[in-house]
């Protein structure tokens, strides 16, 4: 008989899931207790001999053990179970719980939603993904940044934008123009008090958790990823159709103005020009983007470090955005784990061209306009250079030039903006003892932005404003042209220094921490305007060609020069405490208290709490087996909102809105005996914060081994001491006054997530998922004997609050068809009658706003053998908005016909032999226009957000090669939408849409290789 020891050797392989690698995987030999982890592409290595039993294990996957034999290679393939909730991680407060304790309503979306999407912001990629969260986007313009709307709007003139918290620290939602979307591990939305009373001043209206890739820890090795992509970009069609130019000719000759009222029938059936303005001004655009990421993990250090570069072109002439970005993260720890610490650092340029006055008629300005309005009769070869559009504009009648015109703007105006951000956070903490650590946070965030917008000298806007009026220097007139120049600096500071206990006495867990934060905001800018520019040496953004001032006049002096200084800072102090007994109930209190330097010193402080609670039925029902998870939760606290003017973080600080002022008025009717007179602008001296009490009740559920999940909440927020006008005496110096109100706003509502694994298999995975919201936006309390408020948006319609109903509701005639006797507009009257001739009194709030009453999403992700399908659909419902274009369109005055295009619509206008019509006669009298409910159109939608058809290669096709993972995808973004809506997008985050930015459809072909 022969002896012999078993000899240790080194087992190599890969850890698996249906899917491919899981990178991270745990190995241990159960024999030794040793232990490695699975690399990038899955490959671990160990030591071990024959007959030891390795142990597999991941997060969210059973644990698989194998016998080591002769072999020295296994491939193993873990399977998903339910996640373990005591290790799902999610945000509360300033801190993070698991799952399981949780109390919180939050919603979360990880990377592999975020990233290779081709939206340059990476909130755009939210949408539809989460209940309760209203994100649009209101403009196609590259780079552009979104409105987020979370459970309603809670105040009528105030700031509505959610706090966003990257990695830690407050920014807000300029911070995403130049932050990576392919450096998002995950975003997580916070809801309800639980999760948001914490933040105290700034979390009024929800709080967005951004969270950036970071190295791990473990065996040490590098891992290289790369992905680029290439998108074509097309305008999405309006539901109405613009007339050709044999048509509007048709229209002009009834109505027997323009060009058409001077061609006989032959000759405008002969008519040769057709241009499609749309087609002119809109044009097919490209997107390119390149990121490549590197992740180092070592045992006490791991870093990622990311560079990306993106180019997008707009649609529109003068649109695109540029963007470098870099980042470096690094997280450590000392090897006995009582210093850990963290230095994230980040850097962002971009570039921008951006059209100028959309969303208004500005036919000079405007593209929007050109692509619209532009007749099509008209050639564009006419345009061959600014002096081409001078003498078009001269010899054709009123507007009828204006695409000619906003060509030679595009040729000949451009704004243009450089801003670079410069991101640096820290986190130092220091275990004090077995349950004590203390730490400090550091964040610093710098952005320099300049603007430069200018207007050649010889553009036809120069030319036209000259005082010389068509003469430009070179023919011995004035030098024209203006050359703007705009700088702005901002800086923010955030130092937080905390303290964390953490006990657990038998079944009972406390945790509890202390914390002390300034925040410091600082604006500085400054601007001028240089009139004048040489033809001959100017050039666009050379800082040459100006126009010295002469004795003789003061028409090159430099004007608009303006320079601003803006602070802002916010002391708190706060304290959380949680509490457990034995994973079966839980409480969550938090207190905060706020200075803000926005208000007078008495009125600076202001106090927010919050309680959460939880009780984990499940714990209570084990043998339900098919039960996994059924938490009963709620909440109720208060948040305040310090920013009581709508706009960025520095409106309303200068002049103060607690202070008095007094401005010199001069210029005819202000003067008195020769002297100028004073403007009295009164301030309120009782200015305070606005004061949000919510409350929300939810229920988590989980069943059948986690395949089905579903998520219930039902939520109040009432937002207090709104800040409106107010009347007062007279005898003060003015009718009404801006300050804090009895005036309270509520939203209340229900939300729901859902998710269904349908299929799961090692070969194939079908998720459905969906979620849905409803809120009731409503305002009370106005203080003023009709209990509602007017107001009229600078394009005419009247809106009205009013005790009981909905903010922000139209206030209309209400359009009742068209009279078949006459082809007069008929209307109803307060009674419900039919008129031709509506009074004031007739009138009524129509019931409705532009928030959405219903909204959220639904979709599918189906995974077979590497093929993935993956869809989005987003929808809102019960929604209007006033559509301005298709009023427009639908206008048959000579203020339209004769000089701009109209819908061929209008075609079927009612005469003696057309009467069964909804199109007017043309010459209509009692057309109302905005002050109906004619053009208040339903912008409710769905809308196919996102399709994305990919192809991951087989491990057996890369093993000879370096690469560890390649995919392949194609991605559709707003491939069609099904609304009622007539205009270009139905999309929108206005109370009205005048000749706006339409968002495009994207298709983009995408590659992912890591190696």
């Amino acid at each position: 008989m022969q002896f012999s020891f078993a000899q240790e050797k080194t087992v190599t392989g890969v850890v698996s899931d249906s899917k491919g690698p899981l990178p991270g995987a745990n190995v241990v030999n159960k024999t030794t207790t040793k232990g490695a982890s699975a690399d990038m592409d899955g490959k671990f290595s160990i030591k071990a001999k024959a007959g030891d039993v390795l142990v597999f294990s991941f997060l969210g996957y059973d644990n698989k053990s194998v016998t080591v034999g002769a072999a020295n290679s296994y491939s193993v393939s873990l399977k998903e179970t339910a996640k373990v909730l005591d290790e799902v991680v999610i945000t509360q407060g300033y801190r993070t719980v698991t799952k399981k304790t949780a109390v919180v309503a939050s919603s979360i979306v990880n990377a592999k939603t975020i990233e290779n999407r081709p939206n340059v912001n990476a909130i755009s990629t939210l949408q539809g993904q989460l209940a309760g969260v209203n994100i649009t986007s209101g403009s196609g313009q590259p780079g552009s940044a979104p409105t987020v709307l979370i459970r309603g709007l809670g105040t009528v003139t105030g700031s509505s934008d959610p706090l966003y918290v990257i990695d830690g620290f407050p920014s807000y939602n300029d911070a995403f123009r130049n932050l990576n979307p392919n450096d998002i591990a995950s975003a997580e939305v916070l809801k309800d008090a639980a999760a948001i009373a914490e933040y105290g001043s700034r979390g009024s209206n929800g709080v967005i958790v951004i969270k950036t890739k970071k190295g791990n820890f473990g065996d040490a090795k590098t891992t290289f990823r790369y992905s680029t992509q290439y998108g074509v970009s097309e305008l999405q069609k309006p539901g109405f159709t613009y007339a050709n130019a044999r048509e509007l000719l048709t229209l002009e000759s009834i109505k027997g103005v323009g060009l058409g009222s001077t061609l006989t029938p032959a000759e405008i059936a002969a008519y040769s020009i057709n241009t499609d303005w749309t087609k002119v001004f809109f044009s097919p655009s490209n997107t390119i983007s390149h990121n490549l990421s590197i992740e180092n993990t070592n045992k006490n250090i791991g870093t990622f470090t990311s560079v990306s570069f993106t180019d997008q072109d707009g649609l529109l002439p003068n649109s695109d955005l540029k963007r470098f970005t870099v980042r470096n993260n690094l997280n450590g720890k000392s090897a006995n784990d009582k210093v850990k610490f963290l230095l994230n650092t980040a850097v962002g340029f971009t570039k921008n061209n951006e059209p100028t006055n959309l969303g208004g008629g500005a036919i000079n300005r405007n593209f929007v306009t050109g692509a619209f309005l532009g007749a099509p009769y008209i050639s564009p070869d006419i345009y061959t250079g600014s002096d081409s559009a001078w003498e078009y504009y001269n010899n054709t009648p009123g507007f009828l030039s204006t695409p000619i015109l906003l060509l030679d703007n595009a040729a000949t105006f451009r704004n243009y903006i450089e801003e670079t951000r410069v991101d640096v956070g820290s986190d130092l903490n220091y275990k004090l003892a077995k349950n004590i650590v203390v730490g400090i946070r550091n964040g610093g965030l710098l952005i320099n932005t300049r603007t430069l917008t200018a207007q050649f000298p010889n553009n036809w806007n120069s030319l036209f404003f000259s005082g010389t009026p068509g003469v430009s220097s070179l023919a011995g007139g004035n030098f024209n042209g203006f050359d703007d120049i705009a700088n702005r600096r901002e800086f923010n500071f955030s130092n937080l220094l905390y303290a964390r206990f953490d006990k657990k006495i038998k079944k009972h867990s406390f945790n509890a921490s202390i914390n002390g934060e300034y925040n410091f905001a600082q604006l500085a800018s400054d601007q001028q305007r240089r009139n004048g520019l040489d033809p001959i040496v100017w050039e666009f953004n050379s800082g040459v060609g100006f126009i010295n001032d002469t004795a003789a006049n003061d028409l090159y002096v430099p004007t608009n020069v303006v320079a601003t200084r803006l602070r802002n800072d916010l002391i708190s102090y706060f304290g959380s405490l949680d509490y457990d007994f034995d994973s079966k109930f839980g409480l969550a209190i938090s207190a905060r208290r706020d200075w803000s330097s926005r208000f007078i010193r008495e009125r600076q402080a202001g106090n927010f709490f919050s309680i959460g609670g939880r009780v984990n039925l499940d714990e209570f029902l084990k043998d339900f087996s098919k039960l996994n998870v059924l938490k009963l939760r709620g909440s109720l606290g208060t948040i305040g909102n310090q920013r009581l003017e709508d706009g960025t973080i520095f409106t309303g600080i200068n002049p103060p809105k607690f202070a008095t002022t007094y401005s010199t008025l001069t210029g005819a009717g202000n003067a008195y005996n020769g002297n100028p007179s004073q403007g009295l602008n009164l301030g309120y001296p009782d200015l305070r914060w606005e004061t949000t009490k919510t409350y929300n009740i939810g229920l988590d559920l989980e069943m059948f081994k986690s395949r089905l999940r579903a998520n219930v909440d039902y939520y109040s927020r009432a937002t207090t001491a709104q800040f409106l006008r107010a009347p007062i005496s007279a005898a003060a110096g003015e009718n009404d006054l801006l300050r804090n109100t009895e005036a309270t706003v509520f939203n209340k509502g229900l939300e729901l997530n859902l998710q269904v694994d349908v299929i799961k298999t090692d070969n194939m995975t079908l998720t459905l998922r969906g979620n849905g919201s409803t809120n009731k936006n409503y305002i009370d309390d106005i203080e003023n004997d009709t209990g509602e408020i007017f107001v009229t948006s600078a394009n005419g319609i009247t809106y009205v609050h009013r005790n009981g109903q909905p903010t922000y509701q139209p206030f209309l005639y209400r359009y009742a068809g068209v009279n078949p006797t006459n082809g007069e507009m008929q209307y109803l009257d307060i009674n419900g009658n039919i008129t031709t001739t509506p009074t004031a009194s007739d009138r009524i709030a129509v019931g409705k706003n532009f928030i959405p009453k219903y909204q959220g999403g639904f979709g599918f992700d189906f995974d077979y053998k590497g093929l993935f399908v993956s869809t989005l659909f987003s929808y809102v419902f019960d929604v209007v908005r006033y559509d301005f274009d298709y009023l427009n369109a639908l206008d048959s005055s000579t203020n339209q016909i004769g000089q701009f295009n109209v819908s061929n619509e209008l075609l079927n206008a009612w005469t003696p032999t057309n009467t069964n019509t909804d199109i007017p006669a043309l010459d209509a009298s009692n057309a109302l226009q905005e002050n109906s409910d004619r053009f208040l159109r339903d912008a409710s939608y769905i809308r196919l957000r996102n399709l994305q058809v990919g192809y991951r290669l087989p491990n057996k096709f890369l093993k000879d090669t370096f690469f560890k993972d390649l995919s392949f995808n194609v991605t559709a973004e707003n491939l069609f939408t099904i609304t009622k809506w007539k205009g270009f997008d139905a999309e929108s985050d206005r109370l009205e849409d005048v000749y706006q930015y339409p968002t495009a459809r994207i298709i983009t072909f995408g590659l992912d290789v890591k190696f």
